[in-house]
């Protein structure tokens, strides 16, 4: 303090009053500043605890080390998780996962990265939620659990995962009876996406404020995927995502939709899963239905402040048979059982109060079992119930009938029975069906088929092989159209009328209904394919060649730079290029002369060049595994002799492309190709004409728009000769006038490429 205030005193030259204030005044300024930047250092997520609230609501609690902040909070629909961002806290819980496994709620993780702490609530499904700052704590409240029973839990940093108190349990039994002294309530919040501020009781109706939709966009992802984006006028907005008949339905509770809004967009031509997005107004909210373009698809939302997005990615069809193995097959709401030495008849009864489900259970069910589940699907519980006491079940609407499967067989059985004499005694009806793609005669082979024989003659539609063990005598007896691996009944008939294309069927009113299904599923468009291929021919030829005519001609002249005229008779070399007639360069040198005889020299040279390019791009389209051919060409004759006479043939010497494609489920082209390209040669000794053939016959599987080449011939050819005169020759400094080169280098290559394009009905971007 004393140097505090002698600094103060030697700067500003105060009085001691003065000097004592201003120094106070530094003092709680900078304990202020200290408190302040120390609490902002230390703040810390130090504990975890989650407990149940009336209205089966679940609640977390984020105890921080000092005051706590308000987190940025999102969420996405698929997986289902609600994420909460808190800037300048970092994490002090030994954990990074806490396991929850209570409701909808199945886990927690908590990371720590670049100075802020994400906590992640991994769901079930989506539920609405509530967030908000309490002190030191962040409460975060989750609607429509399950009904289990749920303990308080508090996990914290060093501390294990312990119980603290027993709170509301859905099912409260005794061990003795197993009879239920509380029942489950029905959870009435919607089970799908909502965001963070919606307020709702299990046991309430919703009142939440009045928002609207700003805007709906959407857009194409780098890999196909098609993203809807939503624009919200308030982030609290709840939202109802669900599927419904292979469309994804969305409900935004308590909106408003401007009326320019309020429309349907066709979004095919984006090349997405997604077809096309309507939004409606429906009293007090808005329903938006997207409908996808094919059922290979997956798809998720996620929500940052005002904004909703909606995305779906394309799946191939081994990744839509991995995802549906993976699924979960019970969904039925999530509760816990813990009995000793129950009776069997006693679990039926809590189930059924606790699905509110009608159970028959047979008079031949009974014992008892010992069974601890904690936090499973009912209808898991119920199939181990079954499984372990040798039990099936059959359910007709909301009426499960419960009895031993002996007993449920033999029900089974005596029902096929009566249907054996009802497919026998039953009228027949009569349906005339319209085909619009298919052909109607195709379309009966597939529905009566033909089998061997010796086979046994089928079942009607709906009853199974063993069913005539029991009752032969119902079946009728084999006939021509029973002695068919036939869709129809044994006295089902189908006939056709080519000049409108329709199937006139008669049969049972049962059989007609399975014949008409599977009539609107053969009678589809067939998919079709461009096949283009690229047949090049290219040569370079090249030759050079340089010779030379050495004689004497009687001349008058003298010495001359000419061209030599000396007659064959009179030359002594005659080495020229091309033979000497005259194609190429000459030089003629007159070199010597006696008397009236002239010596005469002339050097000829020729260099050739022939490079050349043939291409022919054969195109055709064609339906899927159906032939298609196109060529051409020209024909030429050929005659034959014979006793007969003399015969005129033709021989095609064309250019032909005869494929047979099959698309696969995967959007590639398999083809058997069978490609020509013949051209008219040079004549044979008997004065016809030979027929150059370059032909190639494969199968290959392509991706669609893709090119290959499928094969190819390369001819290099070289070749170098010299003509000399024996002797003379080989001497040196004169032996090129004795001598005729040729150098011969020619290369000729044949290409083959194809290129499948899947024809679609609509055009797609980056196509």
């Amino acid at each position: 303090m004393r140097e505090i205030q002698g600094l103060i005193n030697k700067q500003y030259g105060m009085n001691t009053r003065r000097r004592f204030r201003y120094c106070s005044r530094i003092l709680v300024v900078a304990f202020l500043f200290y408190t302040t930047f120390a609490s902002a250092e230390q703040l810390t997520l130090r504990s975890v605890e989650f407990s149940s609230l009336p209205g089966d609501r679940l609640q977390l609690k984020l105890h921080m080390s000092g005051p706590a902040r308000v987190p940025r909070v999102f969420y996405t629909g698929n997986p289902a998780r609600i994420a909460l961002d808190f800037s300048g806290v970092g994490n002090a819980l030994e954990k990074k996962v806490i396991p929850i496994n209570v409701g909808v709620a199945s886990s927690l993780h908590a990371i720590e990265a670049s100075g802020r702490t994400r906590v992640v609530v991994n769901l079930l499904k989506m539920v609405p939620y509530d967030t908000r700052v309490d002190g030191n704590d962040v409460l975060i409240t989750l609607q429509n659990q399950s009904g289990a029973g749920i303990q308080a839990v508090q996990v914290g940093r060093g501390d294990a995962a312990r119980p603290r108190s027993s709170l509301s349990p859905a099912i409260q039994v005794p061990r003795s009876t197993g009879v239920p002294t509380t029942q489950p309530r029905p959870s009435l919040t919607p089970s799908a996406a909502a965001s963070q501020g919606a307020r709702a009781m299990a046991s309430q109706p919703y009142a939440f404020p009045r928002q609207s939709i700003q805007n709906i966009d959407f857009r194409r992802g780098k890999k196909g995927e098609g993203r809807v984006l939503i624009s919200l006028s308030d982030p609290n907005t709840v939202v109802d995502m669900q599927e419904q008949g292979g469309k994804v339905i969305v409900y935004f509770m308590n909106t408003d939709l401007p009326h320019s809004l309020a429309r349907t967009l066709d979004v095919l031509d984006f090349a997405t899963p997604v077809q096309s997005v309507a939004t409606v107004k429906e009293g007090n909210r808005v329903r938006m239905t997207i409908t996808p373009a094919s059922g290979d698809y997956d798809y998720l939302s996620y929500q940052s402040e005002g904004k909703l997005t909606l995305e779906f990615r394309p799946l191939t069809r081994a990744q839509k048979i991995a995802q549906l193995k993976k699924r979960f097959n019970f969904t039925g709401k999530r509760l816990s059982l813990n009995f000793q030495d129950i009776e069997v008849r006693s679990v039926l009864q809590i189930l059924a109060d606790f699905t509110k489900l009608n159970i028959v259970a047979s008079d031949t069910v009974g014992g008892h079992i010992t069974l601890r589940l904690n936090d499973v699907p009912w209808d898991q519980a119920l199939d181990l119930i079954l499984k372990s006491k040798g039990l099936g079940k059959r359910q007709t609407g909301n009426v499960v009938m419960v009895a031993p499967l002996a007993e449920i067989n033999k029900i089974e059985k005596e029902e096929y029975e009566a249907l054996a004499i009802k497919e026998k005694f039953e009228p027949l009806k009569t349906e005339i069906i319209q085909l619009n793609y298919a052909k109607a005669a195709e379309v009966q082979a597939v529905l009566m088929g033909v089998r061997d024989s010796g086979d046994a003659p089928p079942p009607p539609v709906g009853v199974p092989e063993y069913a005539t063990n029991f009752a032969p005598d119902l079946i009728s007896q084999p006939s021509e159209a029973s002695n068919r691996a036939s869709i129809l009944s044994a006295r089902g008939v189908v006939n056709i009328d080519p000049r409108t294309n329709i199937l006139i069927i008669q049969d049972t009113t049962r059989n007609l209904a399975a014949v008409r299904k599977l009539v609107q599923e053969l009678d589809k468009p067939v998919r079709q394919v461009l096949i283009e291929s690229r047949v090049v021919i290219a040569n370079s030829n090249f030759t050079r060649e340089i010779g030379v005519r050495f004689g004497a001609t009687k001349e008058t002249s003298g010495f001359a730079l000419r061209g030599t005229s000396t007659p064959a008779q009179n030359l002594l070399v005659d080495l020229a290029a091309a033979a000497g007639k005259g194609a190429g360069g000459s030089l003629g040198l007159a070199i010597f002369k006696a008397g009236d005889y002239l010596l005469s020299l002339e050097l000829s040279a020729l260099q050739a060049e022939d490079k050349g390019e043939v291409l022919s791009n054969p195109r055709v389209v064609t339906a899927d595994q159906a032939t298609a051919r196109i060529e051409q060409g020209v024909e030429i004759p050929f005659s034959t002799v014979s006793q007969n006479g003399t015969q005129t043939q033709f021989k095609k010497a064309v250019l032909r492309l005869e494929v047979t494609p099959h698309i696969t489920p995967d959007d590639h082209v398999q083809m058997e190709l069978f490609i020509t390209k013949d051209s008219p040669g040079q004549p044979t000794p008997t004065g016809q004409i030979a027929i150059d053939k370059k032909e190639i016959q494969t199968e290959v599987l392509v991706d669609s728009g893709d090119t290959v080449v499928l094969g190819g011939i390369f001819e290099h050819e070289r070749n170098r000769s010299v003509n000399s005169v024996p002797f003379f020759g080989e001497l040196p400094g004169v032996g090129w006038m004795f001598r005729k080169q040729k150098k011969v280098d020619d290369k000729r290559e044949l290409l083959i490429f194809i290129t499948p394009k899947i024809l679609k009905e609509t055009l797609a971007l980056g196509e």
